[in-house]
């Protein structure tokens, strides 16, 4: 199949968009695609014990099982709600994300290799053939690696540019026809897949939950600022609420409803967001003030939708960063349940109750106070 060179663009680097295509990589210069088999033999990533990401991959992670979903009922009907005659798997507009290689022309493969179906590894850590031979030689660094092609992945803003597009951006036409909607959170997202990596940096999620909801905005100013979706609109406002709730969004969002100006802040507060540690005393600080928007919750004359809306994005990130105060040695059983019972209010979409979520939000405030100060220990 003859690919539009838009569309083929997609599929080299997984869906990095052109608000961030100087920063995505350069899987497109960097040699051919070597297929996933050449990372899962039993000397390299495919080991029994030690080097076993391929198998914990393959065998756990639900990116290497996305083409199977393609067959499935749901998908059928939406392909014919768009008018896809055939295999979904083989059209583009589902390709794409689902299994990159697929829509891609065999002259950025090398020799006999057949694509891979869901998304491999070079789907995320770019193409291999310039580096796959030496980049496990211990007298090769890093950088060295990232300069042959490889996708700069321990960077957690280009991680966050790597995840984005296929898990937020959906056209507004597969939204109609019946694709269910899509929501970026990086941090949470990361935590819930079988990691087939280590990565044990300090105050990472945090980072990864500011930097993903970053670049999550910087994608729906971009499609707002290009007369897309109009979907976005309201998850826009909230998530801009919810940023500028931070210390950095305040030092970096405006207060704007100018789309072009929002994008290029927010990759702005992406990339400061990604370095930037957080003590334990800054997470505690920011769950309490994310807490303490309970009355938020109960101003009259709000629109209903915007205010489940603004939850929707206020859950995921009470959670991860509680999540981080544990990890530093917190436990309160209290909080645990006030959030638990906040996700599954924020998730009634139309049957949203602000009222039940403000005196959630409440006890959450009242659990987390009595936490008391930090431990010095703890920082």
């Amino acid at each position: 199949m003859k690919v539009p060179k838009t569309l083929l663009v997609l599929s080299l680097t997984c869906l990095v968009l052109p608000t961030f295509a100087a920063d995505s990589g350069n899987s497109a210069q960097s040699g051919k695609f070597t297929g996933t088999q050449s990372c899962g033999t039993t000397g390299c990533h495919g080991g029994g014990t030690i080097h076993n990401e391929s198998i914990i991959f393959e065998r756990k992670d639900p990116h290497g099982v996305s083409y199977g979903t393609l067959g499935k009922g749901t998908s059928q009907r939406i392909a014919e709600a768009l008018g896809i005659q055939g295999d979904p798997a083989k059209d583009i507009q589902c390709n794409v994300c689902h299994a990159p290689m697929q829509g891609v022309d065999a002259e950025f493969f090398v020799k006999g290799l057949k694509p891979d179906r869901g998304v491999g590894c070079e789907s995320c850590h770019g193409a291999a053939e310039n580096w796959l031979r030496f980049h496990t030689r211990p007298d090769v660094d890093y950088q060295q690696i990232i300069a042959a092609g490889m996708r700069d992945l321990n960077d957690i803003y280009g991680r966050a540019n790597s995840c984005v597009g296929c898990h937020l951006n959906l056209d507004e036409s597969l939204r109609k026809a019946g694709h269910p909607e899509l929501f970026f959170e990086l941090d949470g997202q990361c935590a819930a897949q079988p990691p087939h990596y280590r990565d044990a940096r300090p105050s990472l999620g945090p980072r990864s939950w500011l930097t993903g909801q970053a670049a999550a905005l910087r994608e729906m100013s971009w499609k707002l600022s290009m007369k897309g979706d109009e979907n976005f609109l309201p998850r826009w406002k909230a998530l801009v609420w919810l940023l500028q709730k931070t210390e950095l969004g305040r030092q970096e969002l405006p207060a704007t409803e100018d789309f072009a100006a929002m994008q290029k802040a927010a990759d702005g507060l992406a990339r400061k967001a990604a370095p930037k540690l957080w003590s334990t005393t800054a997470v505690q600080t920011q769950l309490q003030e994310f807490s303490a928007l309970h009355n938020e919750f109960e101003v009259q004359n709000t629109d209903k939708a915007l205010l489940q809306r603004r939850a929707e994005v206020l859950v995921p990130a009470l959670d991860r960063l509680w999540r981080e105060l544990r990890k530093a040695g917190f436990a309160q059983s209290e909080c645990e349940t006030s959030i638990q019972t906040l996700h599954l209010l924020a998730m009634e979409h139309e049957d949203f109750d602000p009222a039940k979520f403000s005196t959630a939000l409440g006890k959450l405030k009242v659990s987390l106070n009595s936490l008391g100060a930090v431990d010095s220990k703890k920082q």
